[in-house]
């Protein structure tokens, strides 16, 4: 199941069964709100997309997720839905390795209009064209889990993420050339897409970015000390743009 919502008022306009993989939906003018598959979200009337606060629908649905995996007690996750989240991104952040970050988000600072356009954060493809090579990267802000621990920290933690395919069609009318007889509509299409490409690398730093570890999509990793500040880095190496929904961690 997914939500759609309204881009002009974050509004729920439907609720839908998700689309098997590979078929595209048309989605002008909307978004999806992730729903971890196997999370129990009531979409009413009274539902509602922002502000993210505990009982919008990506809150209980995180909150889903956690509760599918009762040896961890606590889950952090950001939606990618507004200004805020963006802060959680950090632009200026460099793998160990010296690769730069490269990714396409919204703004969540000013001085000029802030704002995140849901489902349009991107991780770059590679750039091949320079030596070294450069592929796309998006690392997070430090996550601070010590509230959370009782400043212990924690030793095991699991990754979630959500990718989305898209392609756009131009809007074309013509009566004349190779395009004689063409009359088509703009559109932005949406797909489901693999969630573990081959050219996507996730990693995750439980010592703010010193060092990171290959994660799997959901598949536990534990650690021989227990830390507070994590942070969670997306590397694509292939040639075409990933887009990311969101993503959370659970420990």
């Amino acid at each position: 199941m997914r939500v759609l919502g309204n881009l002009s008022d974050n509004s729920i306009l439907q609720v839908e069964r998700t689309p098997d993989e590979g078929l595209t939906t048309p989605i002008n003018g909307k978004y999806v709100v992730v729903l971890p598959l196997g999370s129990q979200v009531d979409v009413s009337s009274t539902s509602y997309i922002t502000p993210v606060n505990g009982g919008d629908v990506s809150s209980l649905a995180f909150a889903g997720l956690l509760a599918q995996y009762p040896m961890y007690g606590h889950i952090v996750f950001n939606p990618l839905l507004q200004a805020t989240d963006v802060a959680d991104i950090d632009l200026t952040a460099t793998l160990p390795t010296g690769e730069i970050s490269r990714s396409f988000v919204g703004r969540g600072a000013g001085p000029l209009p802030t704002g995140c356009c849901p489902n349009s954060t991107i991780i770059l493809p590679q750039n091949d064209t320079t030596t070294p090579v450069r592929p796309g990267l998006l690392i997070t802000d430090t996550i601070d889990i010590s509230v959370a621990t009782g400043g212990v920290g924690a030793q095991e933690f699991m990754v979630y993420w959500k990718l989305y395919g898209f392609a756009t069609q131009n809007d074309v009318m013509s009566d004349y050339g190779a395009t004689l007889g063409t009359n088509t509509p703009a559109l932005r299409n949406i797909s489901e897409i693999d969630q573990e490409p081959a050219d996507l690398e996730v990693y995750l730093s439980i010592d703010d970015g010193l060092t990171y570890t290959q994660m799997g999509r959901l598949e536990p990793v534990a650690f021989c000390v227990a830390n507070t500040h994590l942070r969670l880095a997306f590397v694509n190496r292939g040639s075409t743009r990933v887009y990311l929904a969101c993503y959370a961690i659970l420990f």
